[in-house]
């Protein structure tokens, strides 16, 4: 379990996520278990205003799965919600290699981004 923990934290530093851990915020109550989620963000300056990603990651016990969850917003604006997507892993095929082929694919670039 601790190795998983550390190949999710190398994967999203190198991305630029910091961690965020608010365990009232973050949890699901599912029919199965009660799911904690662990979630990171990341802030972009655009032309649009700030956008801000938060990826999840959350355990599917039920279907063996680690769940990736992308929510992309622009938090002053009325629905300013960007993108609302998932992907999940088999956690019997979970690696760093997984893990980073699936972030490539969920966590598309940032348009109009001001450098």
């Amino acid at each position: 379990m601790l190795a998983s923990r550390a190949i999710i934290k190398s994967a999203m530093s190198k991305r630029g996520f910091g961690h965020r851990r608010a365990e009232n915020q973050f949890s699901v109550h599912g029919e199965y278990v009660r799911n904690l989620q662990f979630v990171y963000s990341k802030e972009y300056a655009t032309r649009d205003g700030l956008i801000v990603d938060l990826i999840y990651f959350a355990a599917d016990i039920v279907a063996e799965k680690l769940v990736i969850g992308l929510y992309r917003e622009n938090a002053k604006v009325e629905n300013g919600v960007y993108i609302n997507t998932s992907h999940s892993i088999s956690l019997h095929k979970f690696n760093a290699d997984e893990l980073n082929k699936a972030l490539d694919k969920l966590v598309p670039p940032v348009r109009n981004q001001v450098k």
